[in-house]
């Protein structure tokens, strides 16, 4: 596999995660990826149409999205290779993009995606990690889904859920798997990367007008840019996966 067919493949999953992300939204059920949902009306338009016919919406955050999550396919694939682990980790990518566009959209990190995705996507990781025999790697996922979500559930208490919310404790499990299935040093550049990000993403807004100092911004996008940034990183040799 090249990185063009992956960059490809990460391409479609971005436009399939924007599609499922507003079927979320709406409770649509069962979800149609690739349908081309158009956000402002529900109309399912199809991606060969730039215009929603129905709204007059034109296609402008999806191609963004779709680009964003074809570049972190390509980084993916650099940490973990042509190997079976490759297919879960592309899996938490589709899911947390479409994760990542209902929390910018409504606040929300959708628990019919996030929970019974974060299940099948531990289930199949595990599964891989039995072929590639890397269970070791998988005793770490599991443990740091459980740091993550317990070191979540403190900041949720200690702000009581102001600008944190039950939805982004939830996220954390997810995020811990695949961070600390690569290393405790990758779930840690996560955790760093996502307070950076946050951080960056607050002065924005105040810098630019869009905020006040009481604005509460969706936390969920930081974390899980902050996990896809670590999982990069060990790809580019900035945090080495042990032995």
């Amino acid at each position: 596999m090249t990185n063009i067919a992956v960059g490809a493949l990460g391409f479609l999953l971005g436009l399939a995660g924007h599609d499922i992300a507003q079927q979320a939204l709406s409770n649509e059920s069962p979800f149609r990826p690739l349908v081309g949902v158009c956000p402002r009306c529900g109309n399912h338009r199809g991606w060969h149409v730039l215009r929603c016919p129905q709204c007059d919406r034109v296609v402008a955050r999806e191609p963004v999205v779709a680009l964003a999550t074809s570049a972190a396919a390509i980084g993916f694939f650099a940490t973990i290779g042509s190997t079976w682990e490759l297919i879960p980790y592309l899996g938490f990518l589709l899911l947390s993009t479409a994760l990542i566009v209902t929390d910018l959209e409504s606040f929300r990190i959708v628990d019919r995606l996030n929970i019974p995705g974060t299940i099948l996507l531990a289930l199949t990781l595990g599964l891989a990690s039995l072929v590639t025999g890397h269970p070791d790697a998988m005793a770490r996922g599991v443990a740091g889904a459980v740091s993550y979500l317990g070191g979540s559930s403190i900041v949720f208490i200690a702000v009581r859920g102001r600008g944190f919310g039950a939805g982004d404790v939830k996220l954390a499990a997810q995020l811990g798997l695949f961070t600390a299935y690569l290393s405790w040093g990758a779930l840690g550049w996560a955790v760093i990367g996502t307070a950076a990000i946050g951080g960056v993403v607050a002065v924005v807004m105040l810098v630019a007008g869009g905020a006040g100092m009481k604005t509460e911004l969706p936390y969920g996008p930081p974390m899980i840019l902050g996990a896809w940034t670590a999982i990069v990183m060990v790809g580019v040799g900035a945090i080495p996966i042990p032995s």
